[in-house]
This record gives structure tokens, C-alpha cells and sequence, in this order.
């Protein structure tokens, strides 16, 4: 496969996914008739690029026989299904020139969309969607139907949707709360999440520390006494996000 002769547009597009991906659309020319299979192939960094911005050449396979000898426009589409933390856009390179498209992280009154949380030690990572976007990437009217709540813990990993997820907004914040573990004779162990209200003040992400409860309830007994519930915190350090899905 050869780089294609010149990049003339690029288009990115967050797609509504859980995690996100990205689409790029990369068009550009090719010095004749018959180039096929045209590809984006990402390049390999040891380390994340500094200032975010990910390289893509754009390779297709030239004609091995006659061709049209007229400059031709040719496309690749590119979906990235794991997107790394930090990324601002792409670059992509043809033999004679390059171009770069950036994400619109720039929105004024942007709320979080996607909540990323780990305790001290690293054994629980929690990621928290509250609410659906549209097209823009605009907030919908919040319904717990579009939520998604994923664990990962000493537990085990869980992934709840819609109605599994319950939400309530106190006086400490936004309750989030999933069950774990169902609550039969042996008891049960439901997990509730506090997460304070956090404004991005035009930022694409900010920082934030929170706790997690785990309560345990101790099941069919017999005559009992005492308390029905225990609770263990889990001190969390979090990030709010505003991903542009598109």
C-alpha cells in the first residue's frame, strides 16, 4: 500500500455509543484511476502525543494494471473503538501535504455527560453516564432509560442500563445507586455512588473527589436485632466530562 497523493478534507464524528468512538472520514486525490482498499492506519506512539493530536496515514493500494490517467478523489472511513483519554483530533498525512480536524471541545454551558471514577488503590473504576444526547451533542430531557452505570470491582463486573439504575437528587447531590448483588436469604449488597454537582465553566473536563457506599444488608434471620444495613465508604478521586457526541 502507498500514501495517497494529497488530503483535501477530514471530517470527526463522535458517535452515541457507550464508551464513545470516533468516526473519521478522510477524502482526498490520487494521481489516477483504479486505486482500491484505501485505508486510515493509525501511527504507533509509546506515549500519547502532548498536545492530543493522533497521525493517521492514508494508504489504498495503486492500480497494478492500465488505469485512467486523470486525478481522482478517493475516500476512507476510519472507526475508533478505543478512544484514549485526551485526544483533541487527528492528522492525516498523504505524500504531499496533511491536514488536521480538531473536536469542538469549545461549547459554552457545557454540562458533564460522562462521570470516570477509581478508588485510592485502584481495585473499583466506575464509569456513569446519566443522560442520552441528541445528534449535536446536546442534553435531551433526562430520562433514566438512556443511563448507564458500569462497575468494576473486588465483585466482580457489572453493567446496568435504564430502569436497574436508581437516581436521586438530595441535598448531598445526585444518589446513583445499582444492586449488586440481590438481596436474598444471604443478604444482598447494593452500591450507591454520590456524585456532587459540577460545572465545566467552558472546560471539556474537571476533576473531583467523591465516596462510594456499599451496603450490605444481612439477609433472612431469625428474631433479629440490631441493624438490618452495614455500610463500607470508598473514597473515590473522579472526572466529569463533556463528550461532543455527534
Amino acid at each position: 500500500m502507498e500514501k495517497i497523493r494529497e488530503i483535501t478534507e477530514i471530517h470527526l464524528a463522535l458517535l452515541e455509543s457507550f464508551p464513545p468512538k470516533l468516526r473519521i472520514t478522510a477524502v482526498g486525490t490520487v494521481p489516477t484511476g483504479g486505486w482500491t482498499d484505501p485505508k486510515l492506519r493509525p501511527h504507533v506512539f509509546v506515549q500519547p502525543p502532548p498536545d492530543g493530536i493522533h497521525d493517521f496515514d492514508f494508504v489504498a493500494d495503486p492500480p497494478t494494471g492500465p488505469a485512467p490517467q486523470i486525478v481522482s478523489s478517493i475516500q476512507a472511513i476510519y472507526t475508533w473503538e478505543e478512544l484514549p483519554e485526551g485526544v483533541k483530533g487527528v492528522r492525516v498525512h498523504a505524500s504531499q501535504n496533511a491536514k488536521t480536524a480538531q473536536l469542538d471541545l469549545d461549547r459554552p454551558g457545557r454540562q458533564p455527560n460522562r462521570f470516570i471514577l477509581d478508588d485510592y488503590g485502584g481495585a473499583t473504576r466506575i464509569e456513569y453516564y446519566p443522560r442520552a444526547l441528541d445528534s449535536l451533542g446536546e442534553e435531551e430531557v433526562e430520562a433514566a432509560a438512556d443511563a448507564r452505570f458500569e462497575y468494576q470491582g473486588p465483585e466482580g463486573h457489572f453493567v446496568f442500563r435504564g430502569e436497574e439504575i436508581g437516581q436521586e437528587q438530595n441535598i448531598l447531590g445526585l444518589l446513583v445507586s445499582v444492586a449488586l448483588q440481590p438481596n436474598a436469604d444471604a443478604g444482598g449488597l447494593d452500591f450507591a455512588l454520590l456524585l456532587p454537582p459540577v460545572h465545566l465553566r467552558g472546560q471539556a473536563r474537571q476533576a473531583f473527589q467523591t465516596i462510594g457506599i456499599k451496603i450490605r444488608s444481612r439477609g433472612r434471620v431469625i428474631n433479629p436485632s440490631g441493624a438490618e444495613l452495614a455500610y463500607e465508604t470508598v473514597n473515590l478521586e473522579g472526572v466529569a466530562e463533556d463528550i461532543p457526541i455527534l
